[in-house]
């Protein structure tokens, strides 16, 4: 009981938010579940995809050339919701490789561990619920915000006036000025924003949850390799020596398997991540920047610019999130070569001693870690150089924009 209890404090926040759109990857689902699964994520690709990504992007050919209209059409929901249909989607495609990670996740959580082999596990798990809450509120938040912002200018128009600013600005190819289209729209357009941000969110907290029960396993793992030689309950034989390192070295695989499971199922998702989050920086700190000269021209926009603060404040913390999980694997996957080096190695025969040496040579050589379609490696030396290089487009772009 206690196992399921763990478990379902482990996964219960991003099990609700994947389900809300259908992407869980549930080992246990039968046929009747997979079905209402693949519809709901159906429904929520028809909101993000028919009501926001296409109608944006096509808008992009009549704002083309007024640089103001085109970030905020970009920054604002095109980008981001075109970034987390790719991540639900990117679930979605890959769920017959991701539901046996997920069999593995629960497999660690019932197997019989120590009190010492728990308590780090909680840890982790702590940290990714903490996450995933944080995340969510921060997120729902923001787009309540910019909607309440919206409507509140929207309600100033009379109804079937056509100078009435949509929810989201964007293109159809048929009369949307007249009631109730204008309404129903706009309802479809709430709809798809709040599937983009449960999609964009949970993405991002489950792969963080996989990555930091990897980290988690490596942890417990390292204090198994630094007691295997100890003379704690005796000298331990040849052969029982054997049969623990032979255990170790069967985990430190099975670890190895699962990181790179997950960094070939994501790693492309992830390339669109960086590049994104790079441009939704620079965008979103133009359009702070443009707030902050029309305030001081009119001190009317406090509102907006509060919205426009909290999104930066989103697109970091998500980025950052990456980053810490990805500079976390690096360094427990490493850690397993200090673990042998470490254990008490000179209590057993050289013979046995030198099989250790795979295990450092394995894990120095090769760290396992999170790319950007291994093209560049998450840590925290990424991060910094992301917001270095996105203050930089945005500096080029406030003088381009000042000199015209």
């Amino acid at each position: 009981m206690d196992a399921d209890q763990d478990l379902n404090f482990a996964i219960g926040w991003n099990r609700f938010n994947l389900n809300l759109v259908g992407i869980w990857p549930d080992p246990l689902q039968n046929s009747k579940q997979k079905g209402l699964s693949s519809f709901r994520f159906m429904v929520a690709s028809f909101f993000m995809l028919g009501f926001m990504c296409i109608p944006q992007s096509a808008n992009l050919i009549f704002i083309w050339g007024n640089v103001d209209m085109m970030t905020e059409n970009l920054a604002t929901a095109n980008i981001p919701v075109a970034n987390a249909f790719m991540k639900a989607f990117t679930i979605w495609r890959h769920r017959k490789v991701l539901k046996p990670l997920v069999d593995f996740f629960y497999q660690d959580w019932h197997s019989s561990k120590t009190s010492e082999e728990r308590t780090i596990m909680l840890k982790n798990a702590k940290l990714v619920r903490k996450i995933s809450i944080w995340c969510t509120i921060l997120t729902q938040v923001m787009v309540t915000i910019y909607i309440v912002l919206r409507i509140s200018m929207i309600a100033k128009f009379p109804r079937n006036d056509t100078a009435r600013p949509m929810l989201y600005t964007a293109y159809f190819p048929f009369d949307i000025t007249r009631s109730p289209i204008f309404e129903l729209i706009c309802v479809c357009q709430i709809l798809s924003a709040y599937s983009a941000t449960v999609s964009y969110t949970g993405s991002d907290s489950f792969i963080s949850m996989l990555v930091l029960h990897t980290c988690g396993q490596f942890q417990n793992l390292h204090d198994r390799l630094k007691n295997l030689a100890n003379d704690t309950g005796g000298m331990k034989t040849s052969k029982e020596f054997k049969s623990e390192l032979k255990q170790i070295v069967k985990r430190h695989e099975h670890l190895n398997w699962f990181a790179k499971t997950i960094e070939e199922s994501f790693n492309m998702v992830l390339l669109i991540q960086m590049l994104s989050c790079t441009i939704q920086l620079c965008f979103q700190g133009f359009q702070v920047f443009r707030i902050l000269i029309m305030e001081e021209e009119n001190g009317s926009m406090t509102f907006q610019l509060i919205f426009l603060i909290i999104f930066v404040i989103f697109i970091l913390v998500h980025l950052y999130i990456y980053c810490y999980v990805g500079e976390n694997l690096i360094v427990q996957s490493t850690e397993m070569g200090f673990s042998a080096y470490e254990s008490n190695w000179f209590n057993v025969a050289g013979k046995e001693a030198r099989n250790l040496l795979f295990i450092m040579r394995r894990s120095a050589a090769r760290p396992l870690c999170v790319t950007a379609g291994k093209f560049s490696i998450f840590s925290l030396q990424m991060f910094s150089t992301i917001v270095r290089t996105s203050l930089g487009y945005l500096s080029v772009l406030l003088t381009v924009t000042e000199r015209k």
